[in-house]
């Protein structure tokens, strides 16, 4: 006799999460892969649901169904446990799912990834939960949710820590709830078709970059693919010699691709690059009247976008991340003409990353001094003018998810006095 069959969009789904847990793939990518455009329009999204779903409430849901073994430390076969998320996902935040649906095919699942002999504990943990659903034993209403909500709970505990220690309780809840939906779009910019199709918060920084200094003769960005923030930089300053520089020789060649296409930013030239390093060569001989410098990151602001970062990052990356951007930082600023501007910026909310960069870079450079922000920020063409100054932090521009409707991101500029 055959097995049931699996629908096409949770076949998906589960090899897309597969690949997200067994290498350093993304799911972003993954999801805009030729396999995934094949499907169905209805099973794209679900495809899309599934994966952005499970990745953002694993830890939720592992906090759920380990209780509910009889060995609750023992270690499960991949297929199983990745299975089990999917069932639990869709039990209790997928009000349109069909409970028979998600329960039957997670099993089939199991069965057909190499994990037949934990069928029978993923068809009863499943239903143990779907009988429990809503009742007064709800699994997921746990004593820890008491002191942390289930968005919390979907999160490391330890950056949530750092998160409340930095920002306080309310805010730290709200960029935990904020990075468990899918972010709005043209929330901060009008839709312009003449510009990249990039999130809110990466045309922030750009559109900063490009406000930051007037008609910038040469213009340097450090770290360029995959060109969505060079591209506004280009459209913006037509007249200007634009260099785009990036280590990731592939990202380069398909940026490059990108490029050329758009008669706004063919005259953008791209060169391979290690930012970290002085760097030779013709095109940054005689330096660079602005530079925008979105360093490398350990991108806890993007986790709605991006929900596998936060079961690969570890606290011991930040001190690495900020070393490198100490170096990419440093080396821009050597390549700065007097008079000119560097803008860092990063898409993480950790201080180590963001002014404790800036600081340490201001302590090593000569004769360079920040700007504030402020008057850029006004120039800014933002639909909900009355919230800019929120975005405000210090002498910087910083969003947190949560409190503005974008990913979060820090921006600091640097002038070169002399």
């Amino acid at each position: 006799m055959s097995a049931p069959p699996i629908a096409p969009a949770r076949a998906a789904a589960f090899h897309i999460l597969t690949k997200v847990a067994m290498s350093a793939s993304h799911s972003d990518d993954l999801l805009h892969s030729l396999a995934v455009n094949a499907l169905s329009a209805e099973d794209r999204n679900l495809t899309t649901a599934l994966v952005l779903g499970v990745l953002r409430w694993q830890l939720q849901l592992d906090a759920v169904l380990r209780p509910m073994m009889q060995r609750p430390d023992a270690e499960l076969h991949p297929a199983a446990l990745l299975a089990l998320r999917m069932g639990l996902f869709q039990l209790l935040h997928m009000d349109r799912i069909p409970a028979h649906a998600a329960l039957n095919e997670s099993v089939e699942l199991a069965k057909a990834n190499g994990a037949a002999h934990a069928a029978g504990m993923v068809n009863a943990i499943l239903r143990r939960v779907l009988r429990e659903r809503g009742t007064p034993a709800d699994p997921t209403r746990k004593k820890l949710a008491a002191v942390m909500t289930l968005e919390e709970q979907a999160h490391p505990d330890w950056l949530i820590s750092r998160w409340r220690a930095n920002f306080g309780g309310n805010t730290a809840r709200r960029i935990a709830e904020y990075d468990q939906s899918e972010p709005p779009a043209h929330s901060l910019f009008a839709l312009d078709e003449k510009l990249p199709q990039i999130d809110d918060g990466s045309r922030l920084v750009a559109e900063l970059a490009a406000v930051a200094m007037d008609a910038p003769a040469r213009i340097l960005d450090c770290c360029a693919a995959p060109g969505g923030k060079t591209a506004v930089l280009a459209a913006r300053h037509l007249e200007a010699e634009i260099i785009a520089a990036d280590v990731n020789e592939k990202r380069l060649n398909a940026m490059r691709k990108r490029m050329g296409r758009d008669e706004a930013t063919k005259h953008v030239q791209t060169v391979v690059a290690d930012m970290t390093k002085p760097v030779d060569g013709a095109l940054f001989a005689n330096g660079f009247d602005l530079i925008l410098c979105d360093a490398p990151c350990s991108g806890t602001g993007t986790l709605a976008r991006n929900p596998e970062i936060r079961h690969r990052l570890r606290a011991s990356d930040l001190p690495r991340q900020a070393e490198r951007q100490v170096a990419i930082l440093g080396i821009a600023l050597t390549m700065l003409r007097p008079g000119g501007r560097v803008v860092y910026s990063t898409c993480s909310l950790e201080p180590e990353e963001n002014e404790r960069v800036v600081e340490l870079a201001l302590r090593s450079a000569k004769n360079v001094q920040t700007v504030s922000v402020a008057s850029l920020v006004e120039k800014l063409p933002l639909l909900h003018r009355e919230g800019a100054a929120a975005m405000l932090h210090g002498n910087a521009l910083r969003t947190l998810p949560g409190l503005q409707p974008c990913d979060g991101f820090f921006a600091a500029v640097l002038e070169r006095t002399q």
